[in-house]
């Protein structure tokens, strides 16, 4: 017996939900503009405080973070997720301004599986986030 099909202008809740957090907001609208186009949901924040608001109530697929900002640090905001049992898995891309070899070692010491310099190249975060998080077809 078939059932009929529900219309709904809702988005969709089966694409994989990514959430990206930089202090930038221009930063913040191209990964936006490029992973939804791209079949992602995304969730964004401005602040690592912000960030743990928002994971209190979700399990993104993925977390973008930034390295240097206010407050909570990308470094100190992937340390929290790693040691909480519902998040240690989620994986984490450093996007940041930050490239020496310390910062590449501290990111993958804290458990993040890319550690990313900007500028941003759009093309190859994409990439990324597409081999990490492959969208269901």
């Amino acid at each position: 017996m078939n059932k009929p099909v529900e219309k709904s202008n809702r988005e969709p809740t089966s694409l994989p939900v990514i959430l990206a957090v930089d202090d930038d907001p221009a930063v913040l609208r191209i990964i936006e503009a490029q992973l939804t186009r791209h079949d992602f949901a995304l969730k964004t924040a401005t602040s690592g405080e912000e960030a743990l608001r928002i994971l209190r109530d979700m399990t993104p697929a993925l977390l973008i973070l930034d390295v240097m900002m206010d407050g909570i640090s990308g470094y100190d905001l992937c340390h929290v997720v790693k040691r909480d049992p519902r998040l240690k898995d989620v994986p984490v891309i450093f996007l940041t301004s930050r490239g020496t070899p310390k910062d590449y070692k501290t990111g993958h010491e804290l458990g993040a599986v890319i550690y990313m310099v900007k500028p941003l190249k759009v093309d190859k975060l994409v990439n990324v986030v597409q081999m990490l998080v492959p969208v269901s077809a």
